[in-house]
């Protein structure tokens, strides 16, 4: 009889909040979705007193009226939350988010689909085996048709990979650099575990701390240079350059510096499928030496075009139009996706936002949980969006 009456309670609490939200399409789960914008006077003008970090998820504010607090309760039992209609479109009526692993170790970071073999490539990013502050010559691999997990060693060993992109049968990976070693940029076959180092200087300067990268339908390389893994004294050498965004020629590894965030710091980074935009997150709000959160800091995802050469119309290696895409509603953008269709996924706080590449606008968010399951970046497979982050989460969203 309790228990009976616990779930009527939660019933009618979840009805109370759906009668606040706006009404789901047809079709949607109502227990795994909500539809939250400023047309609904309730949430335009909240009554009473209200607040939050800009580190914190809107469903965490504190909120003095109850009728606010009912919506931030469904929400936060939710697994997505629309902003825009398109939202609907985009992830469609059968997603579900599923967690199928628990790590309990700090970060995960640098997530590889291999389609060949239906596994996830991902590494453990500044947790324990390395001391306080980190390091790691190991690697994991997930089996995702068994759940299988194994840790894996390249040849020579791999310290601190930090971000992967799989392209042509090798794993492009950057690292922070190791006890002995700097930054670099190197290729994995994982067929065998044999690491290649293709990059680890901009002619003969060391890198700071490679954070991740992308590359372009041609095969060339954008690499974010960062604070982060210098300040987690991941390697023992200092910072020559503040945080920069590089270019790499795939084919001769010419280098060339796009841009660099003297008052930020670069993180995730996304190049369009035209490859004619690029995307970067700047997550200056996470200071390093001392470590700590600053809010007014920037949380801010930039987008670029490329400039084009007047005599033959080619793409060159120069960002122009530079424009403030958005800014992160909670936390900041760490891991950063295009998709085949062009939409943006941003991973941070508790969520995956996906933006639209064209207005910026935030059409909505994934939820993995929170309580502890915080993506920190994420890559496509099949028909799934794979996510891993802070909580030894292993996620899979699952679309149609």
């Amino acid at each position: 009889m309790y228990a009976s009456k616990v779930a009527q309670f939660a019933l009618a609490g979840l009805a109370a909040a759906q009668s606040q939200l706006d009404a789901i399409p047809a079709g949607f789960n109502a227990s795994r979705w909500a539809w939250v914008s400023n047309e609904n006077p309730l949430l335009a003008a909240i009554p009473g007193e209200f607040n939050r970090s800009g580190f914190q998820a809107p469903s965490a504010a504190t909120v003095s009226d109850s009728r606010v607090a009912a919506i931030n309760e469904h929400i936060n039992q939710t697994n997505f939350v629309a902003y825009d209609s398109r939202f609907f479109e985009i992830i469609g009526p059968d997603a579900t988010v599923e967690q199928l692993q628990v790590l309990p170790f700090q970060i995960h970071e640098a997530p590889c689909y291999i389609p060949e073999t239906s596994q996830l490539y991902f590494v453990e990013w500044g947790g324990p085996g390395g001391g306080e502050n980190g390091g790691h010559d190991y690697q994991y691999v997930l089996d995702l048709k068994t759940n299988t997990l194994t840790k894996v060693r390249t040849n020579p060993p791999t310290w601190n990979v930090h971000g992967c992109v799989y392209s042509k049968g090798k794993l492009h990976v950057v690292t922070d650099g190791g006890p002995h070693e700097t930054g670099y940029l190197a290729t994995i076959d994982p067929s065998t575990w044999e690491r290649k180092t293709i990059l680890n200087n901009n002619n003969e300067q060391p890198f700071i701390s490679f954070n991740d990268l992308d590359m372009d339908p041609e095969g060339n390389y954008y690499l974010t240079d960062s604070l982060s893994g210098w300040g987690r004294n991941l390697h023992p050498y200092g910072a020559p350059t503040p945080p920069t965004v590089y270019f790499v020629n795939g084919t001769t590894l010419r280098i060339k510096a796009l841009m660099y965030l003297p008052d930020g710091n670069t993180n995730g980074i996304a190049v369009s499928p035209d490859g004619r935009s690029l995307y970067v997150a700047d997550t200056g709000a996470s200071q390093v030496k001392p470590s700590r959160r600053n809010e007014q800091g920037p949380r801010d995802l930039w987008a670029f075009d490329f400039a084009t050469s007047r005599a033959t119309g080619q793409k060159l290696p120069l960002l122009t139009n530079r424009r403030l895409l958005t800014r992160a509603i909670e936390y900041f953008y760490d891991g950063v996706r295009a998709s085949r269709s062009g939409w943006i996924f941003g991973a941070g706080g508790e969520v995956v936002d996906v933006v639209d590449p064209e207005s910026g606008w935030i059409m909505g968010s994934i939820r993995v949980g929170g309580g502890g399951n915080e993506p920190v970046n994420l890559v496509f497979g099949e028909n799934e969006l794979w996510i891993v982050g802070k909580g030894g989460c292993v996620a899979r969203q699952k679309h149609s």
